[in-house]
């Protein structure tokens, strides 16, 4: 009987050493969790003077304490601080991380280096911000460039200094090449069918004698990219009360023909939040709805989640977001050869949601998770595991030449 008491603690020992062993080939492991070989005695009778059998391998617990988090600056590599795992899709099902090394395939989803796609949410219908619910999807980047739009609405807001000194528009009418028939002008860039950027600048007249206070009148010139002008004409009148706020003012900028064949032109103009003061001229807010099209610059992966991209033209595009997954028992998952886990009966099925929702940790873009495994102590941990095995053995070895005796004996 002692002899397989001494065998499973051989045994045992022998789990526990393979236990730490691979613990501390792992140390490196991105997003790995360490495992502990819990052991229970093990007894074949319940009287209190009968020895004990041996031991038994209770279970194998993994600590999912996080990891210390790294900057890498690959701005698909994520860490999760805090709960949860990353949700993947792979050939055999579906499967949890906390490997955050990402990178795009060839149809441009974001998947770990087997190639399991990262799963989310879709992007909200208007594209303006990643959705919370709903079906998961593979996140995608869609490489495709932003189509360009043409300029329909602009709006200028600026301060007209109250000091200008008025301008007798019938005396010295408005010419863009006489600066004496206006006050003040700004420039800013409008956009066509095409994507061409146009240049529109707004002047400003004070015109004596039209009210009190008086008005200004507003003149725009549109020129191309080498500054020749393309068209340009009369804008709306100004009013404002003895406040300085504006009452009145907005206009069309109509253009038929383009140079470069783009359709015709055509501009709301607006001039809310302008202003009279004693302040010098400028421009407080410009809100265009036109842009010139473009090319995708970069990928960036938010705290809560939605994955965006970056234009060459300024403009963002939002993709997704990633969900995060949470289970009851999370000692239940099945560990699995890819720094995975696989759900069971034991951990019960994933609690999906946004990252920061939910008691879900947040995002860190351009950042990993590392293992949590703490080299110094496993390696304590292996001289203890190395010396219950000799021990055991040694009793083995004691045994037998007990047994050799007996046989000895005339």
């Amino acid at each position: 009987m002692s002899l397989s008491t001494e065998l499973s603690g051989v045994n045992t020992a022998q789990t526990d050493i393979d236990t730490i062993g691979n613990n501390i080939a792992n140390v490196n492991t991105t997003g790995f969790k360490s495992s502990t070989a819990d052991f229970s005695a093990l007894y074949g009778s319940a009287l209190p003077t009968a020895p004990g059998q041996g031991v038994l391998v209770g279970s194998l617990a993994q600590a999912f304490t996080e990891g210390t988090i790294s900057q890498t600056g690959n701005p698909l590599d994520v860490a999760i601080n805090g709960n949860g795992f990353f949700q993947l899709q792979n050939s055999s099902g579906t499967v949890y991380s906390r490997d955050g090394s990402f990178q795009l395939d060839n149809r441009g989803h974001l998947v770990n280096a087997a190639g399991a796609e990262l799963m989310g949410f879709a992007a909200a219908v208007s594209g303006s911000g990643g959705s919370s619910s709903g079906a998961l999807q593979p996140i995608q980047i869609n490489q495709s460039n932003i189509a360009p739009v043409a300029t329909s609405n602009l709006t200028l807001g600026v301060n007209l200094p109250a000091s200008d000194g008025p301008i007798n528009t019938t005396v010295n009418p408005f010419s863009i090449s006489n600066p004496n028939s206006y006050n003040e002008s700004t420039t800013t860039t409008v956009y066509d069918s095409l994507g061409t950027s146009l240049t529109l600048t707004t002047f400003f007249t004070q015109a004596s004698g039209s009210g009190s206070p008086n008005q200004w009148q507003t003149h725009w010139e549109l020129a191309n990219s080498g500054g020749a002008s393309v068209a340009s004409g009369s804008g709306p009148t100004l009013s404002f009360n003895s406040g300085g706020q504006l009452t009145a003012g907005s206009g069309n900028i109509s253009i038929s023909a383009l140079p470069d064949g783009a359709a015709p032109l055509n501009i709301a103009e607006g001039f809310t939040g302008s202003s009279v003061s004693g302040l010098p001229f400028g421009v407080n807010s410009t809100t265009n709805n036109g842009n010139g099209g473009g090319e995708l610059t970069g990928v960036q992966i938010a705290p809560n989640g939605v994955v965006s991209g970056q234009y060459s033209n300024g403009g963002t595009r939002d993709f997704g977001t990633i969900v995060l997954a949470n289970f009851a028992d999370p000692q239940g998952l099945d560990p699995m050869t890819g720094n995975v886990w696989a759900a069971t009966a034991a951990s019960g099925p994933a609690a999906t949601g946004a990252p920061g929702t939910a008691a879900l940790g947040q995002l860190e873009s351009g950042a990993l998770e590392g293992s949590n495994v703490d080299l110094s102590t496993q390696l304590v941990n292996l001289i203890v595991a190395q010396q219950a095995y000799q021990a055991n053995v040694q009793s083995i070895n004691t045994e037998q030449q007990d047994f050799q005796r007996l046989l000895t004996i005339q």
